[in-house]
């Protein structure tokens, strides 16, 4: 029986690796899931389903000299527990990457993020790289990936997992929110590498999120905080209209009955879109590709600057009514007609490993 490898970091991969699960146990293959302690990503584990996912290594932080370090022991650690494999899957796993290349075994890449610093090393080390078909091939051959190794697939990640989403209006009921009643909120990753310098720090959010949540009125802001100490800072603020989800949570169902979304990242900006929730990106600086995208198709729109960011939020609240008719129904559109990615993925893998 085959053996292959997959490496989960973030939230988004353990969603979209999970998918490719499903589709290459149902071919026979043995799976070995890796995974690090990660307080995003912990909490999602037990629901992986298709065999344990073993936890190896820990995060390393804001710090690029903090990252570094956790990553080379974690690639130490690694090679004592992964043992044999003929194929090792990630989506930006330096370690996956350079443990596969070093024992001579393929490393696939699937990425939507060809802009992430992580892709310098594992993309030249990668036998092939599998994207979403609106990144063109020069974002990656930059990377040193030959064109000849990158294969494009019709869907973005998220059509992974949103194909067969079933919302829960229990999950906001069951935190005292009204669907339709809140507009949901997301941190920009200030902890990753490729925002270092953006200028949008814990503070300046800390400062936006009040705001708006003064200003709101009509609607709930909910704040679902990336990590702890972004829950600390919000500990002592006392609004009636404000409400911080400290814990780690599925947030698909939560996203899905939000009247707004804003974010300051990219997972959530595309799941938020492709459900027709209308969606506002306050990503720092230029939109990553597939953000562009969906801001083309009318389903983003990004508030790069952060001046008199609050009000122009509350403009865009004024005019949901209006606005998510016509987000639902270009989204539904949108998403049926894309492949699914996982799919796309295991029948790579399966093509290596046969």
């Amino acid at each position: 029986m085959k053996r292959v490898w997959l490496d989960i970091l973030t939230p988004k991969q353990f969603w979209y690796f999970r998918s490719v699960a499903g589709f290459l146990r149902d071919r026979g293959v043995e799976l070995f899931v890796t995974s690090r302690s990660y307080e995003q990503v912990l909490p999602l584990l037990d629901n992986f389903g298709y065999c344990k996912v073993v936890v190896v290594g820990e995060f390393g932080g804001a710090g690029l000299r903090g990252k570094l370090l956790k990553s080379v022991e974690r690639t130490a650690e690694l090679l004592k527990v992964v043992g044999d494999f003929d194929c090792a899957v990630s989506s930006g796993s330096p370690e996956a990457a350079r443990i596969a290349y070093g024992v001579g075994v393929p490393h696939i890449l699937a990425s939507d993020t060809p802009h992430s610093p992580v892709n310098k090393l594992t993309a030249p080390l990668s036998s092939s790289v599998l994207t979403p078909w609106v990144i063109n091939k020069r974002e990656w051959t930059v990377h040193g990936v030959p064109p000849s190794k990158i294969t494009h697939y019709r869907g973005l990640d998220p059509a992974a997992w949103l194909k067969n989403f079933t919302p829960e209006i229990s999950v906001p009921r069951g935190m005292g929110l009204e669907p339709g009643g809140y507009v949901l909120v997301r941190s920009p990753e200030y902890k990753a590498s490729y925002l270092r310098g953006s200028g949008w720090g814990l503070d300046d959010f800390y400062r936006f999120v009040v705001k708006l949540s003064e200003k709101m009125g009509r609607y709930r802001v909910v704040l679902l905080a990336r990590y702890g100490d972004e829950a600390m800072v919000f500990e002592d603020v006392k609004r009636e209209n404000l409400t911080v989800v400290e814990r780690p949570v599925t947030g698909l169902s939560l996203l899905y009955y939000s009247a707004m979304f804003v974010g300051g990242g990219g997972t959530m900006t595309q799941e938020a879109a492709l459900m027709g929730v209308p969606t506002v990106s306050i990503y720092p600086g230029r939109l990553p590709t597939v953000l562009r995208y969906l801001a083309e198709k009318k389903l983003v729109k990004h508030l790069k600057s952060r001046e008199n960011l609050v009000d122009r939020v509350m403009g865009i609240a004024d005019r949901l009514d209006r606005i998510r008719d016509f987000t639902v129904s270009r989204a539904r559109r949108l998403l049926d007609r894309m492949e699914n990615p996982a799919q796309r993925v295991a029948e790579a893998v399966l093509k290596t490993i046969a």
